[in-house]
């Protein structure tokens, strides 16, 4: 598929969630880095450089809305994407307005992860 070795950052508060994720998109041959909040996800960032970054909406002190403003501020050329276990048209609207290029939700196939990383943006 031409996707091996995006840089993905996956922040999440759900330990099980972004491991299992993870562990996934590493067998793709994917580079990943996971962080459980955004403070912690910003040190990550400036390190690790990522191409692709999928943020919960609901962390915890620094919500999903605001972390995306933070790495957008930061990290130009990141592409970030909500991956939420919040849906409805209210969520999915302020996903967008806040700067998400898309509103994932929870269980999303990991081929869909698959075909973002493989699209050019």
């Amino acid at each position: 598929m031409g996707t091996t070795g995006k840089r993905v950052l996956l922040i999440d508060d759900e330990p099980d969630h972004v491991a299992t994720l993870a562990m996934l998109l590493i067998e793709a041959g994917h580079r990943v880095e996971c962080a459980t909040n955004a403070l912690y996800a910003i040190d990550v960032a400036r390190r690790f450089h990522p191409q692709f970054v999928f943020v919960d909406i609901g962390l915890q002190y620094i919500d999903g809305y605001q972390t995306v403003r933070k790495l957008k501020e930061r990290f130009k050329g990141a592409r970030i994407f909500a991956l939420t276990g919040r849906s409805g048209e209210e969520t999915r609207r302020k996903s967008l307005e806040a700067g998400f290029e898309e509103h994932l939700v929870k269980p999303v196939d990991v081929s869909v992860i698959e075909e973002l990383l493989a699209s050019p943006g």
